[in-house]
């Protein structure tokens, strides 16, 4: 793959710990846009370049440049969110003309469509209300994933304060951040400039990690380089160990055959008191071994496969000075997506929404975004975002359930018991217009595709089976298709790959079924597929676990088609 460090890892090396020439491009009035340096640069800072796509072959027509806007990620340790932050979010959203917040499947927020002569404003006004925008991308450990469920026994307080936790541990150390968007003022307690868990040129591509607890997977714990699966004490009062899992990562490139999607293997368990110094060691060995001559082989599952998982275990424990225990076997029960009414104690609970491929938004038929500022402000509620785009409502007291429900209702936002199937779990990333990676679309046509398979879903008789459609743009990941019992990935402009048999545990990925379909033959290439299925399938199987069982034999149901052949 070649010795010589990639263009990106030159700007990074250059960059005086991320400063780059930032400050000076974000002041220069002659341009709505930064130079391809700023771009990577303002990654780490939660930023992404865009322009507006629908646009720009008639701009470049009308000898215009593109409509240059840019993406805003706040990285929010676990989704968890007091009211203050939730209501700071939407404020500042309202008062730069932003139209929706996005939830991303890594609980995150999104603000699509900020001008250049925004975004100082932004970021200082979220970091006010403690909220970051620091690492929410870049070549750094990204947002940590948890478990959103703000269940009360101790195993599940000390996940959410071990995210956070380590979250602030594995922030970058540069005062960088700081200087560009708060005028040096440390909001939080970062130190001077040195990097001692990243060094200058930080690592080779991004790091994702998740945490959970043992038999819950609703992170989708073996899809991130770095997966921690906590063991409760025996009371469920605390966590004693942690099985530590490694070279998960889900991204792919359509043309470049070697790259693949992969789930994480056990590196082995750690006692609570070692979990950070584990962590620690997988990071600084990705740092230094990770490929950095070619960014399409450089996320961790490379290295691991490159080096097999024995020797990188050897590594990682030379690093951390003591050895792995063995670690005990693992099992899921299937995702639970937290939606409907939960009670957490007596007298209180909290209530999980349904967010349309995470787009918090008004329509004139759910007027959500508005329904939210309400409750939240109203009752002065918590809001928990989920890995799978949708969020929570936290620490209503019983008696206020009804009221709150009401409330909701009258904007539209009725219980999650009245989707399909189709539409409760699945996911689509935004994709066209506003990401450069998009090779199609996926959140605008989403809801189209989830009524048609709805539709043939509850004709025949399956209503009540849960099935699992995502949806991307590209084969990037965002929505995690090569985990869903069907996933759909663009693959050129109205064309997908169509994946199938991931399952419910998120223990298996999907295989490609049929490349290059157009849209408008998707729902009827999967159509005989389900009608198959609610013929032959067993008791209480789902559809991922029937197709990876027989599936084949459905095959020939598409047979003709020119675009009917896998390559």
């Amino acid at each position: 793959m070649g010795d010589q460090p990639s263009k990106v890892e030159t700007i990074k090396a250059q960059s005086r710990w991320l400063r780059g020439h930032l400050a000076e491009e974000l002041r220069d009035a002659s341009t709505p846009t930064v130079s391809e340096e700023g771009y990577q640069l303002l990654k780490f800072h939660g930023v992404y370049a865009q322009d507006d796509r629908d646009v720009r072959r008639a701009r470049r027509a009308a000898g215009q440049m593109p409509d240059y806007r840019f993406m805003v990620r706040a990285a929010i340790a676990g989704g968890v969110l007091g009211p203050d932050q939730y209501l700071a979010l939407e404020a500042v959203a309202e008062e730069l003309g932003v139209p929706s917040l996005r939830i991303t499947s890594r609980q995150g927020i999104q603000f699509h469509g900020v001008h250049k002569f925004q975004l100082r404003h932004l970021i200082g006004a979220l970091n006010r209300h403690l909220i970051t925008t620091w690492a929410g991308c870049g070549d750094v450990e990204r947002n940590l994933t948890a478990c959103p469920a703000p269940w009360e026994d101790g195993a599940h307080r000390k996940l959410g304060a071990r995210a956070k936790a380590l979250a602030q541990h594995l922030k970058p150390r540069s005062r960088a951040y700081v200087e560009l968007w708060m005028d040096g003022e440390a909001v939080y307690s970062w130190e001077a400039d040195a990097e001692p868990l990243y060094g200058p040129t930080y690592l080779p591509r991004k790091f994702k990690t998740g945490l959970t607890l043992a038999g819950h997977n609703c992170i989708d714990v073996l899809t991130h380089d770095l997966g921690l699966v906590g063991h409760p004490t025996p009371d469920g009062e605390d966590i004693a160990a942690w099985t530590v899992l490694v070279g998960g990562g889900l991204g792919k490139s359509h043309g470049v055959a070697a790259t693949h999607p992969a789930l994480a293997q056990v590196l082995g368990e750690v006692a609570d008191a070692d979990v950070v110094a584990a962590v620690e060691a997988v990071i600084t060995v990705q740092r230094d071994f990770g490929n950095r001559s070619d960014r399409k082989f450089a996320r961790l599952k490379y290295l691991v496969e490159a080096w097999g998982i024995d020797r990188f275990r050897r590594t990682v424990e030379e690093r951390m000075g003591f050895s792995f225990r063995p670690a005990r076997p693992l099992d899921f029960e299937p995702l639970d997506d937290h939606l409907g009414w939960h009670e957490t104690g007596p007298g209180r609970g909290f209530l999980g929404l349904w967010v349309e491929c995470g787009r918090i938004v008004d329509t004139p038929e759910r007027r959500l975004r508005t329904a939210l500022k309400e409750v939240v402000r109203r009752w002065r509620l918590g809001v928990h975002l989920t890995p799978h785009q949708n969020l929570l409502l936290t620490g209503i007291a019983s008696p206020e359930r009804r009221a709150i429900e009401e409330c909701l209702a009258a904007h539209g936002v009725k219980p999650v018991e009245g989707l399909s199937p189709v539409q409760r779990y699945g996911m689509a990333c935004p994709a066209l217009p506003t990401c450069g990676l998009a090779l199609t679309e996926a959140e605008r046509v989403f809801s189209g595709v989830a009524a048609a398979l709805s539709a043939r879903w509850e004709a025949l008789g399956l209503g009540a089976v849960p099935i699992a459609v995502r949806m991307t743009g590209c084969p990037n990941n965002c929505a995690r298709p090569f985990t869903a019992e069907v996933g759909l990935v663009g693959r050129s402009p109205g064309r997908y790959a169509i994946y199938l048999g991931g399952n419910a545990k998120g223990t298996r990925l999907a295989q490609l079924w049929r490349d290059a379909v157009p849209l408008e033959a998707v729902v009827p290439a999967l159509e005989p597929l389900f009608t198959a299925y609610a013929a032959r399938r067993r008791p209480n199987e789902r559809f991922g676990d029937w197709w990876a069982r027989e599936g084949a034999l459905a095959g020939v149901a598409t047979e003709g088609e020119p675009w009917a052949t896998t390559p």
